[in-house]
């Protein structure tokens, strides 16, 4: 019986580091994003333009998706 508890924490351990990580991976772009639109720093507009806007917001959605299933409860 111990050791089934001993897994399930560690994976819960790597289920929350993951959720963090995918956090890390979006973090940088909400940020930028708010300094673009107080003017502190180019808007990701002006640095990837209208077509080019897919590199950050995809990056953002995949960490967003990392977090999701990284802080998934299912137990």
């Amino acid at each position: 019986m111990k050791k089934s508890t001993d897994i399930t924490n560690r994976l819960r351990k790597v289920r929350v580091f993951i959720g963090w990580l995918g956090l890390l991976i979006a973090t940088p772009f909400f940020i930028w994003g708010l300094l673009g639109l107080l003017g502190l720093v180019p808007s990701m507009l002006q640095v990837f333009g209208i077509s080019g806007i897919r590199i950050p917001a995809s990056i953002t959605i995949i960490g967003l998706l990392v977090a999701a299933i990284g802080f998934w409860d299912y137990d």
